[in-house]
């Protein structure tokens, strides 16, 4: 009873216990202080590089798409979801585009962000505020059915909120509607 394999069995699992508990109180209080949903407000700016491809392959092969990048201005508020169990943000914005004849639909992600907790509580709620500014997409958004042309895309602003110890949530913030320009440019 009093061997030393006794002893680190008790003291391995009592701080395996431990840290069990600890960690599900901590993500257990962490959704009590929760104030709201985050705030954002995003206005497309213009559709810069509209045009049709065309590539052709080696073999012989053709295939061509419409293509456009986009800017864009984002301002969000982050703070509703600030907590101690708070890791990280994975924000990103989503394009889905709907094509009513051919019966498909699109969805394409033209920029994303991580966005990390300071450590320091005094300083979440600067940290906590994004503004991008005549910001260009990362990621072109890019349809094979050749269909963007004066369509109707929905941008959908997501977070995916990150604990440290729990499951990991995704949050829509909005939809925000744009009209595709009628030309290529």
């Amino acid at each position: 009873m009093y061997s030393i394999t006794a002893r680190f069995n008790q003291i391995v699992f009592f701080t395996s216990w431990t840290l069990v508990v600890l960690s599900l109180l901590n993500q257990g209080t962490a959704y009590f202080f929760k104030t709201g949903k985050p705030t954002v407000d995003l206005k497309i700016l213009s559709a810069d590089k509209f045009q049709h491809y065309k590539a052709t392959y080696y073999n012989g092969g053709a295939t061509d798409w419409d293509q456009v990048t986009f800017k864009f201005s984002l301002e969000a508020d982050f703070e509703p979801v600030y907590n101690w169990n708070l890791k990280q943000l994975f924000l990103y914005v989503n394009v889905h585009h709907e094509h009513q004849q051919k019966g498909y639909e699109s969805d394409c992600v033209i920029y994303d962000k991580i966005i990390s907790r300071p450590d320091d509580p005094s300083s979440w709620s600067t940290s906590s505020k994004l503004v991008l500014k005549n910001q260009r997409a990362e990621y072109p958004l890019k349809d094979i059915h050749k269909q963007l042309r004066n369509a109707t895309v929905n941008f959908e602003v997501w977070i995916e909120v990150m604990p440290y110890v729990g499951y990991i949530r995704r949050e829509k913030l909005g939809d925000f509607e744009y009209k595709m320009p009628q030309q290529y440019n």
